[in-house]
Order: structure tokens, then sequence, then C-alpha cells
């Protein structure tokens, strides 16, 4: 086994950067990236990491990969944007090198089927990773409700499981402004791990799709919302013009001039010579207003009609709604995202510049309000009914655009839910801290662990809860491992760590309530759910060292020298933005 595992990159955006800094920093693996240029600008960002290579190529081909020493590569990541791309660069990995572990990244879900079923090809989906996490902020909840290990585990409220069910104590998060995960006190925990199916949150309940309101109650709210101002001028008239009839008749009788002025309103009064002036002025002037009136009320009524067919015909918003998630941005990420609240029954209306927009065919298939315009404009967000909305879930890729839309959001209805996509990580702290906009979510941030635990051989799961990200994973104790000889116990590690479940070498699985001084031994497999950081140190524990390497000493978990031996020099608490 070679001392430094080496690993290359191919791409140049926020993904290819935090992958290529997840695996220098967290995991200490020698990275070389291909790209275009490396004065690009996550080109400077990627050749300021400590070790790095790069190598400038057009595109991923059979010269670059030559230059990158693919041949000595354990694993190779495609995160270039075009798949076309990054088809013909994997199979072209795959004659330099026919034992190399590869991940592609792709967009179009026709083209990643079919590459999937190449067996040295693994196929992910930033978007379709990221997208529960976003999902989960805009109903309001702190991490998805999908199931784990196929449905086996859930993550849920304690109050929502029986206590004979909670497998772990994941995070505290009630009144917290960021939740405090894996506590020593497992029983503060107000989110858990456990194997229970829990009641579904009310915040979830489904409700009467939008689709399913007849055409007919839209054309209607049409039309009132068109003559509202024209009737109530006209009636205005009318009162006004039968209240001076009825002063000035003898016999002040209401009725009838109620009844003339009626009459006069729609033209089909008669001349009353005998009148006093005042009541043939006031007759005279409702004929002529009436006149004009008409065919203004006539033609609200027609535009009225004709724009709200059309919209049920081409599926944009056909009525007003309320407790609804407005999602701004139809992209990978919106698809999914759209698609996962549908899936919940919640009530989503869809708005992207763009009618080619990946997701307007999804939004269209699924019978979902769509509006074609520019979020970062008011009435565009008053015409998704912004004001009685109960989220807004921004996630164009453009920081300055989502920004923008939010704080436009927060200015028709204040105390709205903003959910926001940021690709840079100080401007996300910036946000927050100016503008109290403190849901934001980086698709990167939470697509990165996977794409580098698949590098590495690993498949994880992933449990996002407010802006950090816990890792469950399968560990194997290695022959001559850090871990091997080291106790239950030493793998509870408060804010880092905790064992779930041991599966000895017999193939029986122990439960977590392991005692702490039982030791483990080599071959048996660990559940783990962890901290990224945590991760990372784990799979160095758990795997066995470089045959020139010496044997690392066993550091207690809870000694100073343990955090000095971290594989990663900053805190979990990086921001995801």
């Amino acid at each position: 086994m070679p001392a430094i595992q080496r690993f290359v990159i191919c791409g140049d955006d926020t993904l290819a950067y935090r992958l290529a800094d997840e695996l220098i920093n967290r995991h200490k693996r020698a990275v070389t990236v291909i790209m275009p240029s490396r004065a690009s600008t996550y080109g400077r960002r990627i050749a300021k990491l400590g070790g790095v290579r790069i190598i400038e190529s057009e595109r991923p081909d059979t010269d670059a990969f030559q230059s990158a020493r693919l041949d000595e590569a354990n694993a190779l990541a495609l995160v270039g944007r075009n798949d076309v791309a990054n088809i013909e660069a994997a199979l072209q990995a795959h004659g330099l090198n026919p034992g190399l572990r590869i991940v592609v990244r792709m967009f179009n879900t026709s083209l990643s089927e079919g590459i999937a079923q190449l067996p040295y090809c693994t196929v992910l989906s930033d978007g379709a990773l990221a997208a529960p996490a976003f999902v989960a902020a805009a109903v309001g909840e702190v991490t998805p409700t999908e199931g784990l290990r196929g449905g086996a585990l859930v993550v849920a409220r304690r109050d929502d499981v029986p206590a004979r069910e909670v497998l772990c104590g994941l995070a505290v998060s009630e009144g917290r402004e960021q939740a405090d995960v894996l506590r020593a006190e497992q029983d503060a925990a107000d989110l858990v791990l456990a194997s229970a199916v829990p009641r579904k949150p009310a915040a979830l309940t489904p409700r009467r799709r939008l689709t399913q309101r007849h055409s007919v109650g839209a054309i209607l709210g049409r039309v009132w919302r068109r003559l509202r101002f024209v009737l109530a001028g006209f009636v205005g008239l009318l009162v006004a013009g039968s209240a001076i009839l009825a002063l000035q008749r003898s016999d002040g009788s209401w009725r009838e001039a109620i009844y003339a002025a009626t009459l006069a309103a729609f033209g089909g009064a008669d001349a009353e010579l005998s009148a006093s002036a005042l009541e043939q002025v006031t007759l005279l002037g409702l004929t002529i207003v009436s006149i004009a009136l008409i065919p203004l009320l006539t033609g609200a009524v027609v535009d009225a009609v004709v724009k709200a067919r059309l919209e049920v015909l081409d599926g944009t918003l056909p009525k007003r709604i309320a407790e609804h998630v407005v999602v701004v941005g139809l992209g990978g990420v919106g698809s999914y995202v759209i698609e996962g609240l549908h899936a919940l029954g919640v009530d989503v209306v869809a708005i992207d510049k763009s009618a080619d927009a990946r997701g307007v065919q999804v939004a269209r298939g699924l019978g979902i309000p769509l509006i074609i315009g520019d979020a970062s404009r008011r009435d565009t967000l008053l015409a998704a009914s912004v004001p009685t909305s109960r989220a807004l879930v921004v996630i164009t890729s453009d920081d300055s655009v989502n920004l923008e839309t939010a704080l436009i959001g927060r200015s028709v209805h204040h105390d709205l839910r903003v959910v926001l996509r940021l690709f840079d990580g100080d401007f996300a702290e910036q946000v927050q801290r100016a503008f109290d906009l403190t849901i934001s979510r980086s698709v990167s941030y939470l697509a990165v662990p996977f794409f580098a635990a698949r590098l590495l051989g690993q498949h994880l799961e992933a449990i996002p809860i407010d802006r950090r990200v816990l890792l469950m994973a399968d560990l194997v104790v290695a022959p001559n491992s850090v871990l091997e000889e080291q106790t239950v116990g030493d793998l509870r590690r408060p804010g880092e760590a905790w064992l779930l479940e041991v599966t000895n070498t017999l193939g029986a699985r122990l439960p977590s309530s392991l005692p702490s001084g039982r030791r483990l031994r080599r071959g048996e497999k660990l559940l783990m759910v962890a901290t990224r950081a945590g991760l990372a140190r784990l799979m160095q524990e758990t795997s066995a060292p470089p045959d020139t390497a010496p044997r690392r000493p066993i550091v207690p978990h809870d000694s100073p020298a343990y955090h000095r031996s971290a594989p990663h020099p900053r805190d979990e608490n990086d921001s995801d933005g």
C-alpha cells in the first residue's frame, strides 16, 4: 500500500475547490487538479491549497491525464459541468488505468442512468444530494425526514418516537442559533436517530393541491380582482344619484329614487320634464357616466376571462393562494427541491426567468403553478403570492440575485422564512450578520462528503442539521489499525463521533448500548455517525497503516493530544455557505 493515496480532480468550480480541500486537509491525500486555467476565480483558490498540483488543459483528455500521472492514481473525480465531456473523459481514463475508481458528476438524468451501468463508474448529482436539506429548511424542519438505511432508521424529534427506539441523540437544536451535535449528555438531545417511524409532523401534513382547483374558480377570482374597483365606482355613483333624487322628491321615497337612478344609469330612464333642475342634471349625469362605465366594465370582464384562461392552459398561477412555498430557480437543484416538496404534499409555486430551465418541464409535469419572470422584481413575487406564503426558497446560480430576491421577499412579507443558496462562505456570514437571513445552504458543501467518500471507496448517508452535516458510515477495523484493541467507549466522542452498532466477525449485530470497556476486534464492522472531521479521523484509524510507516500510538479521545492530532485544522462549525 502506498504511503499516500493520490487523487485526480477535473473541474474548476466550487465543488472542485471544496473536494480538493476535503481530500487534502481532512483526509491527507495528494491531489492533482486538471482545469482550463489557474487564473480563473476558483483556479486561484485551488492553487492556494497547500500541496495541490495543477495541470492546465482546456478539457480532461489523454494528454492531460498522462501529465497528471493518472496511471498511478487511486481515483478520479470528473466534476465539470459538461455531461458529455465527463463521459468522454471517463472512458479515456478507464483505458489508461482499468483499475481506477471513477466518480462522475452528472446533471442529465438520462445520461446518468446510462453511464451508471459502467461497473467502474459511480455517478452522483450534487443537486439531488443537496435538495433534501433545502426541502427541510423550507418547511421549518431542522433536518430531512427521509428514512436512512433503507427506511430502517429515521431522524426525528425525541417526543415523536418511543424512548426504547432511540439509538443516538444527534443534536440539541431547540432555542439555538446553531445546533449542538453529538452531545455527551445524550438525553439532552431533542433531535435523535431512532429505529421507529415517527408520526408525521404537522408542518408536513398534506393539503389539497393547487392543481385540483377548478379553472372556473380561477377565472372568477381573476374577474373579481379586475372588476372590484370599477364596480365600487359604479355602486358609489348609484348611491350618490339615489340620495340626490330622494332628497329632491316631495315624497322622499328612497325606493322610487333608487329605481329612477338605476334606470338612468343603464340608459333606460324616460325624460321627466316636470322634474326639478337638480333631478334632471342628476339623471342626465347618471346616463352619460354609465355610457362610459359599461364598456369599461365589459372590457375588464373580457380581459380577465381571457388572461385567466391562458394562465390555466399554460400552467401559470391560477389564483391567489396561502401557506405555500415559493421556489425561485429551476436548475438542477430546483428540480429536485420542487419534487421533494410536492412529494410531501406541500403546495408549491415555481419561478424561473427562462422557459428552457431544466425544472420547467418538471413543474409542468407535476402540475405545479409556474411563473416565467424575473424573481428579483417585486411584481413577480407578488404574482406568486409571497405575502401569503410560508417560505421563499431562492436557489439560482447567482449569489447577488439570490440575495436581492430574498430582500425583496422580506420587504413584502416581514416574517417570511427565507432559504438561500449561497456559494461564497464569507459572503454567507456577512449576509447573516447584516440582514438576519440565517437559513443559507451550499450545494457543494452538502455534496462534497459524498464525492470524497466514493473516491475513498466508502458509502455514506448524510444528516443535514441546520448549517452542519452529520455523516453515517460503515467502517471495518483493519488488522494493525489504530482502533484495534480500543474499546467501545473510545468511539463515543462528544462533538465528533458516536457508535451506533457493532457487527462482530460472526455477523451478530450488537447494539450501541454495549459496555464502554468492551474491546474492538479486527474484522468487526462499525456503524458510526460523525461530523466530517470526525469521520475523516475514523477512516484513518480503522485503516491498516502503510507498510513503511510505524504504527501510531493510541491517543485517548479526551486528551489534549487527541485534538492536536485531528486531521483538519478547522472546527466543524465551518460555514456551509
